[in-house]
C-alpha cells in the first residue's frame, strides 16, 4: 500500500454508493486511507460483506460500515439517510453517487421498455433520490460528486440510453450546483474513459465487451484504458478541501480520448 503524506480527508465522512467494487471500491480505500469515516453500499449482500471485510483489513484503525441498498428504492435510500443519521450524528461530508450500468449494447432499433428503464431508473432516478434523500445531511463545506462518463459528450452507437442517462446526470449536476451553492455545498463529477470493471463484466459478452473496451482505449493518445484506482485520485481532490472553489465542474479522465 502507497505511503501518504498526509491525510486530506481527517475528520470526514463519506458515503460511496455502488462501492463494491471498480471504481467505487477504489474510492472507499483511498478516502480510508486518507481518514475519512465511510459507509458503502450495495445490492448485494455477499460483495457488500467481503467489501467491508477487505476495507477492515486494509485498514484496521478506520471506520466503515456497509448498507444494502438498491438506489432505484427511495425506501431503502430513506433508510440509508436514517442509518447515516445514526452512525455520523446526523452528519455527511462527502456523497459520491457512483452506482450506475453501463446496460447491454443493443441497436437503437431493438432497444425495448425494460432496458431504458432499468438504465435510467439506476444511472439518473437512482442518482436523482440519492441526493434528494441524503441532502438534509448535508452543511457548509460539504460536497457531492457524480460519477459520470465521458460517453455524455463522446458517445458509442452501442449505448444510446447509457449515454443518454449520463448526460441526463451531467445536467442534474449543473443544476444542483446553483441550487446548493447558497448552502455552501459544493457539486461536481468525474467522468472515466474507458476504465475496466465488474460493470463492464455484466453488460454483456465478456470477450467482446473486452474488445470494446481494447478498441476505445487504443483510440486514445495514452493508448491504454484507465483504472480505478485513476479515477479514485481525482475524487479525492473533488473531496477535499483543495477543491474548494470548483462547483459545477466535470473532470473528464479518459486519457485524452475527448482532445
Amino acid at each position: 500500500m502507497t505511503t501518504l503524506k498526509g491525510k486530506r480527508l481527517e475528520g470526514k465522512t463519506a458515503v460511496i454508493t455502488g462501492a463494491t467494487t471498480g471504481i467505487g471500491f477504489a474510492t472507499a480505500e483511498l478516502f480510508l486511507a486518507h481518514g475519512a469515516k465511510v459507509i458503502i453500499t450495495g445490492q448485494s449482500q455477499e460483495r457488500l460483506d467481503a467489501a467491508v471485510e477487505k476495507l477492515k483489513a486494509e485498514h484496521k484503525d478506520s471506520v466503515v460500515h456497509g448498507f444494502l441498498a438498491d438506489v432505484r428504492s427511495i425506501e431503502q435510500l430513506s433508510v440509508l439517510a436514517e442509518t447515516i443519521r445514526k452512525l455520523f450524528d446526523g452528519h455527511l461530508d462527502i456523497l459520491f453517487v457512483n452506482s450506475g450500468v453501463l446496460g447491454k449494447g443493443i441497436p437503437f432499433e431493438e432497444l425495448d421498455e425494460q432496458e431504458f428503464d432499468f438504465t435510467f431508473d439506476i444511472n439518473f432516478k437512482g442518482a436523482f433520490f440519492t441526493v434528494q434523500k441524503l441532502a438534509p445531511l448535508l452543511s457548509s463545506g460539504s460536497t457531492v460528486i457524480f460519477d459520470l462518463s465521458t460517453i455524455h459528450g463522446k458517445p458509442v452507437p452501442a449505448y444510446p440510453v447509457y449515454a443518454a442517462s449520463k448526460a441526463a446526470g451531467r445536467s442534474l449536476l449543473r443544476s444542483l450546483a446553483v441550487h446548493f451553492a447558497p448552502r455552501g455545498i459544493r457539486v461536481n463529477a468525474v467522468s472515466p474513459g474507458p476504465v475496466p470493471t465488474e460493470i463492464g463484466k455484466l453488460s454483456g459478452d465478456p470477450a467482446e465487451m473486452a474488445k470494446r473496451f481494447a478498441a476505445i482505449a487504443e483510440a486514445s493518445p495514452l493508448k491504454r484504458a484507465g483504472k480505478p484506482e485513476e479515477i479514485a485520485q481525482a475524487t479525492l481532490f473533488l473531496a477535499s478541501d483543495e477543491s474548494s472553489y470548483l462547483t459545477g465542474s466535470d473532470i473528464i479522465i479518459d486519457g485524452g480520448l475527448s482532445a
